[in-house]
């Protein structure tokens, strides 16, 4: 490794627990079958059998599947009732994705390859760059994505799927006009411009995504360096926006594909 190359590098010491608990996580999400899962239940709640039958998997290992992301916390489990056959309909147990579950997943996998491990695990740190390729892949798509980082609704994502995004705090004013895209931060986080007043817009330009702060009161940061009002900056995979500072501060983490 070259010393420029050193400077931005973080390395976690060694802590067997740490690592054997992270490899055991991306076990639980890498296996292709769960992934299926996933995306089969991304929009609406479904039953084993259900399950089984859209993935092409035996209900016995699908059941195995299912338990396993039900013990890592990125689906849940609710009673419902089973499809309408000839024996009539019985309860079952209808499984679906948890609330921010995936957000979860993306953010925990995006700090984990934003941060190097030590040398002698590499191979566990590429496990992390292929796990989320794969997953943006088969479930998140190609398009990028912003997390809420902290304060009550940590974990909150929105995607950034139009040209032009507004980013703000709730405003309950009677004149505020929701555009379709904005990135609204909830009234906790009272050091973010109101939405009417944008904090700063995302905007895309093609194959890459900017930054502006629009003359807000608390300014903009973009990884830790104060971006200055009216001028476009360069985002990528990685980067922490902070919306101002303090504790009522807004923070984004940028997640591409």
């Amino acid at each position: 490794m070259s010393q420029e190359e050193a400077k931005g590098t973080i390395f976690i010491e060694n802590d067997d627990d740490f690592l054997e608990e992270l490899s055991d996580y991306l076990d639980v999400l890498s296996n292709p079958a769960r992934l299926k899962i996933l995306k089969c239940i991304e929009k609406n709640q479904k039953d084993v059998r259900e399950i089984s039958y859209e993935i092409g998997i035996s209900y016995e290992n699908t059941k195995k599947h299912i338990q396993k992301l039900h013990l890592a916390g990125v689906i849940k489990k609710e009673t419902g009732i089973s499809s309408r056959k000839t024996k009539g309909v019985h309860p079952v147990w209808k499984y679906s994705i948890m609330p921010g579950g995936l957000e979860a997943v993306f953010k925990n996998l995006q700090i984990f390859n934003d941060v190097n491990l030590t040398p002698d695990n590499e191979i566990l740190a590429d496990r992390i760059k292929n796990l989320k390729a794969q997953i943006s892949d088969e479930i998140k798509g190609d398009i990028p994505v912003v997390f809420i980082v902290g304060g009550p609704h940590d974990e909150t994502a929105y995607l950034l799927n139009h040209k032009k995004i507004r980013v703000g705090r709730n405003d309950n004013d009677h004149t505020y006009v929701p555009e379709e895209g904005d990135i609204v931060f909830p009234e906790f986080y009272g050091a973010v411009s109101r939405i009417t007043k944008p904090h700063c817009y995302f905007y895309d330009e093609g194959n890459d995504w900017y930054i502006e702060d629009i003359k807000s009161t608390g300014g903009t940061f973009l990884n830790g360096v104060l971006l200055e009002k009216g001028i476009r900056y360069k985002i990528t995979d990685g980067d922490v926006i902070e919306l101002s500072r303090g504790t009522r501060a807004g923070k984004l983490l940028v997640s591409f594909p």
